[in-house]
């Protein structure tokens, strides 16, 4: 055979190789099953994979779950003036709506049901309001199985001065651990994330007994010792931040490991190989292949 041919055939078998993933050596907590999370519904609006959905829209929540398989959503969750909660990720309404300023300023009645507005070619494909936590709800209870559901609390504004935000998070948290409690949210399929500690302080004072996460974004090991201390049983970690031995020292200490982003089959496969419990997934279509190989 062609020496030439040969090295051909090598390179090619490395590169399948490489490109195999074993799912059956994912070490965590659940002995190797990951929780798949739809990061905002399908992800956010991109080109390729193409996705004209505003995340944390209507279409690309009941996408994520009815057609790409996702056992759960996450969504961003914005408190506004009146103490109502809307689905929003961004700090401005003027990144992806007609309105400007944070939702915190503006009445419930003046942001539901407001356009999305992500430009060409996107809004030729999406016609999307924002919605409310409510109407996800509503939407969750209208299925056979209740989703699992992970609330990114965005408890700060820049909207607001020091004093006016130290109420509006303490609101925050009131407001919304009634609201669970209301709907009889079952509390299995819940999850809080938070990345600022005050919040975890404001949980016990207020009674709040879903499970909850931080989200790391510093010192690992220093964060790590405050979860330990404080009992936190979640952590929600940034890929560049995670580390497999940051995974390991987490589950030793009895802490799920949440990460998240991934928009293509090869990120979603270095996630997996973080050996995390739950991955928040941007393509649920090449998260679901590679733990089905």
């Amino acid at each position: 055979m062609p020496k030439p041919l040969i090295c051909l055939i090598l390179l090619l078998s490395t590169t399948v190789a490489c490109n195999n993933f074993d799912a059956s050596k994912i070490e965590n907590l659940n002995k190797g099953k990951v929780v798949v999370i739809g990061h905002a519904g399908l992800g956010f609006h991109r080109w390729f994979p193409f996705n004209p959905y505003p995340s944390n829209s209507f279409t690309s929540i009941k996408k994520a779950i009815e057609e790409e398989g996702a056992e759960g959503i996450e969504v961003d969750l914005q408190m506004t003036e009146d103490w109502k909660f809307v689905l929003y990720h961004d700090n401005k309404l003027e990144s992806m709506t007609a309105l400007s300023g944070c939702i915190s300023n503006y009445k419930f009645e003046d942001v539901i049901l407001l356009n999305y507005q992500l430009g060409y070619p996107f809004d030729a494909f999406q016609n999307e309001k924002l919605i409310s936590l409510q109407q996800l709800i509503e939407y969750f209870k209208s299925l056979s199985d209740f989703p699992y559901l992970q609330l990114d609390l965005r408890t700060s504004s820049e909207c607001l001065n020091n004093e006016e935000s130290k109420l509006y998070r303490s609101r925050f948290v009131r407001e919304l651990t009634n609201f669970l409690n209301a709907q009889e949210v079952p509390k299995d399929k819940v999850l809080l994330i938070s990345t600022d500690k005050r919040i975890f302080d404001l949980f016990e004072q207020f009674n709040c007994d879903y499970p909850t996460s931080y989200e790391v974004t510093g010192d690992f090991e220093e964060d790590l010792n405050w979860a330990i201390n404080n009992k936190v049983k979640s952590f929600t970690v940034k890929p560049k931040i995670l580390t497999k031995e940051r995974s390991k020292a987490a589950h030793e200490a009895g802490i799920s490991v949440v990460t998240f982003g991934a928009k293509s089959k090869s990120g979603n496969r270095k996630l997996l190989k973080l050996n995390p419990d739950v991955v928040q997934t941007d393509n649920l279509g090449a998260l679901k292949s590679l733990l089905e190989e």
